[in-house]
């Protein structure tokens, strides 16, 4: 059993390299953040789940022990931090977010800056040109947000997100919420 554990570390190690130079690069400025994340999304399997720890690991604003960040997941804002135990879907997207510990986020989960990222008050201007109020998105501890889900506002502690919600806005802790727009359905037992 020791030496199935060593060759494990082993394997993770080796594995760490590519991440790690990429981390250099991205340390002298030769490589922007989103293109190192998106480069690292592409690996599959185990060693890209590896990949994708150790680059975070060292490139987040915070980054706890057990992220697991599925295949072409996407993190998009140094700026970001991860809890413990966090598990992060595949085909995922984090623009910029504050995620507590023990929280899952299924596939294509995506993650904005708020509902307001981008301006559209004023007409005859394009949009790409109006400045927006981007946020960073808090969700909580032991939070579950199932998959398709669009999170444009907090997340309280121990909520459930129901598959395909779009979460406009706060709601109290440890409920489950569902639609569009996101409203409570029931307590969590």
């Amino acid at each position: 059993m020791t030496s199935r554990r060593a060759l494990a570390r082993a394997a993770e190690a080796a594995c760490a390299l590519p991440a790690l130079a990429l981390v250099a690069l991205y340390r002298l400025r030769l490589v922007s953040f989103e293109t190192g994340s998106c480069v690292l999304a592409l690996a599959p399997g185990s060693p890209g789940i590896w990949l994708r720890r150790h680059w975070y690991r060292r490139t987040l604003r915070r980054c706890g022990r057990g992220l697991s960040i599925g295949w072409m997941a996407v993190i998009w804002r140094p700026e970001t931090g991860v809890g413990n135990d966090v598990t992060i879907g595949p085909y995922s997207a984090l623009m910029n977010a504050d995620i507590g510990d023990d929280v899952m986020l299924g596939t294509n989960v995506n993650v904005a800056q708020g509902a307001r990222q981008h301006g559209i008050a004023r007409g005859g201007i394009p949009m790409t040109r109006q400045p927006g109020e981007p946020v960073q998105v808090r969700i909580g501890n032991d939070v579950w947000i199932g998959t398709g889900a669009v999170v444009l506002a907090d997340v309280a502690e121990g909520t459930v997100v129901g598959a395909g919600a779009v979460v406009t806005r706060l709601h109290e802790p440890y409920w489950i919420i569902a639609g569009v727009p996101a409203r409570p359905s029931r307590p969590r037992a």
